[in-house]
């Protein structure tokens, strides 16, 4: 039988591997993906990790000393940072960067059977870095493609934080993608779903509640009027929910598959789990995690 991570199965078997219940969840029996490059490269991947922590930490902070560029010399205007989408999603790609970081950092530290490919069962802390990840990436492509396709203008002054924000955080994503090791589920969807949905219903009760953007329009964003234009308000949320977050992260899907295809890498290790049990016994970090769910 093939190996369903070595981007070898046919497609058939692919389907039936990616498509089991299963998968909803975040259980995987390879941890240590998440801690290397799709190559099998762990320290170069550790540099890899703190380069870009520190790159969007950087740029975030940034965005808050620039809204000024946005949002003029009024202080109550610059605060409106946070009822934007896009600003949630950079806060979320941020995010996983240091959540990355931080695991591989504990994982080199506390974790020797995963750095040595021996676990077989995810640890909590990767299963949270998975949803994050997920949420950023697909958010990342998805805030991009809607800020160029409906909300740009020609008129618009473009500025460096602007940029970052709306085109080099996709750059990244798609980047990052091609070279990780963490893997990318089909039935993972589900988590920019949740996420969108979250902030569909802040801008309706942030709205509905006397919330101006920052030209005091009773709206966040103008493809979001739920005062002016409840019914294509409506349309557009299902829309970009429903059908652009999962069809985004088919996209990373596709990525990921890709990748397996151009970087056919596999440690081929058969696990025998007593085996494991005995050498790392004595650490509590490990037997905490023996669940595969």
């Amino acid at each position: 039988m093939a190996d369903p991570e070595s981007g070898r199965e046919g497609c058939r078997e692919c389907c039936s591997q990616e498509f089991k219940v299963s998968n909803f969840l975040s259980g995987y029996d390879r941890p240590h993906h998440f801690v290397q490059f799709q190559c099998g490269k762990q320290i170069p991947y550790l540099v890899w990790r703190v380069i870009w922590a520190l790159y969007h930490v950087v740029w975030i902070i940034l965005t808050g000393v620039f809204s000024w560029q946005w949002a003029g010399p009024d202080h109550n205007q610059q605060i409106k940072w946070f009822i934007y989408l896009t600003d949630w999603c950079y806060f979320m790609l941020t995010l996983s960067t240091l959540i990355d970081l931080t695991c591989v950092i504990y994982t080199r530290v506390n974790r020797k059977d995963i750095c040595e490919a021996l676990a077989f069962a995810n640890p909590w802390y990767f299963k949270f870095n998975w949803v994050v990840f997920n949420v950023a990436n697909t958010c990342s492509i998805t805030v991009s493609m809607l800020y160029w396709g409906l909300l740009y203008s020609s008129s618009e002054e473009m500025t460096a934080v602007n940029i970052e924000t709306h085109a080099l955080n996709a750059v990244y994503v798609i980047l990052n993608l091609f070279v990780t090791g963490i893997p990318v589920r089909v039935l993972h969807f589900w988590h920019t779903m949740v996420y969108a949905l979250v902030y569909v219903l802040f801008s309706l009760f942030y709205t509905l509640g006397g919330g101006t953007n920052h030209v005091d329009k009773n709206y966040v964003y103008s493809v979001l009027d739920w005062k002016g234009s409840t019914g294509y308000t409506v349309g557009i949320s299902i829309a970009v929910t429903f059908v652009a977050m999962p069809l985004v992260h088919c996209v990373c899907y596709g990525i990921y598959r890709l990748r397996l295809v151009l970087c056919c890498c596999d440690d081929g290790r058969v696990i025998d789990s007593k085996e494991v049990e005995l050498t790392y016994q004595d650490n509590p970090s490990y037997t905490a995690d023996k669940d595969t769910n």
